[in-house]
């Protein structure tokens, strides 16, 4: 039985601020170790215990989050390392990710509690940045993580970026656009959809280019096994080119000519779920009404 469970919320939502509460006292009676973080709005609000970013991954085996698909996200980012469960209670909206509706909450837990779910393992994508023969990481000094997509967007409205594609070293397309989207099965109902991108079942294991607004006759997305290396060379000639993962803008800054070397991670986003055609049933209600 699981003892040690994260729960994250959507800071901005009162409802799920209050609906967090709600399950963090029901874990509470079930004798649960809940683990909460000390920047989140429900510790805050409500005065309970908490812990920090660094000691949070490391004191959890199940990971709950109370919000959206935004949220899920958020909070997704804490299971990577020890690949720990993830489950998504969804309010409002609803999500792709987040599938567990709030007045179903409790029976869900309870699922969770008595092991009576499923795991659904998802494609991760990893990328490290090259620049002058140097392997830049990020503020872990661990490559980039993303669940959804890297995506490479200009800085200055006036500009647009050149990027070439490259797949295990042959160059393929060169782009002038907006920008590029690099997506995971997962998010390929999120940005890259919006982008005019297809819509893949997320069991699936394959990488999704979509440019933003292309300059090119020919400006359609390329799916590519996960089993090939993925390079974005950067040829504008600015320093304004920014990277963003899974909707987050990143501090760093693209170079011209430097290298995004992006691949299948060896990490898996385990996500919970008590349904095996919720992709489908989603797909439905939310895509095709």
């Amino acid at each position: 039985m699981i003892k040690n469970i994260g729960l994250i919320s959507n800071n901005k939502n009162q409802k799920a601020i209050i609906v967090a509460k709600k399950v963090y006292d029901y874990l509470k009676l079930k004798s649960v170790t809940v683990s909460v973080l000390e920047d989140d709005a429900m510790p805050l609000k409500f005065k309970l215990p908490s812990i920090n970013i660094k000691e949070f991954p490391f004191k959890i085996d199940m990971l709950i989050s109370v919000g959206g698909d935004g949220t899920f996200l958020r909070a997704a980012k804490y299971s990577f390392a020890r690949q720990v469960p993830v489950m998504g209670i969804n309010v409002g909206n609803l999500g792709f990710l987040a599938e567990v509706n709030v007045k179903d909450c409790f029976k869900a837990v309870d699922g969770v509690l008595s092991n009576s779910y499923m795991i659904e393992e998802r494609m991760l994508l990893e990328l490290e940045i090259i620049r002058d023969n140097n392997h830049l990481k990020n503020s872990k000094n661990t490559n980039y993580i993303a669940l959804n997509e890297f995506t490479i967007n200009r800085s200055l409205m006036e500009k647009i970026i050149d990027i070439e594609v490259l797949v295990n070293k042959f160059s393929v397309i060169n782009f002038r656009s907006d920008g590029l989207i690099i997506s995971t099965p997962t998010g390929s109902t999120a940005y890259s959809l919006s982008a005019g991108g297809p819509i893949v079942e997320p069991t699936n294991e394959v990488i999704i280019i979509t440019p933003l607004c292309a300059h090119n006759l020919f400006a359609r997305s390329i799916l590519l096994s996960c089993n090939n290396m993925l390079e974005i060379k950067i040829k504008t000639k600015n320093e304004h080119d920014v990277l963003s993962i899974d909707g987050v803008r990143q501090e760093i800054r693209l170079l011209t000519n430097d290298i995004l070397r992006i691949s299948k991670s060896k990490l898996k986003l385990k996500l919970i779920t008590f349904d095996k055609n919720i992709f489908f049933k989603v797909f439905k209600e939310k895509l095709l009404k």
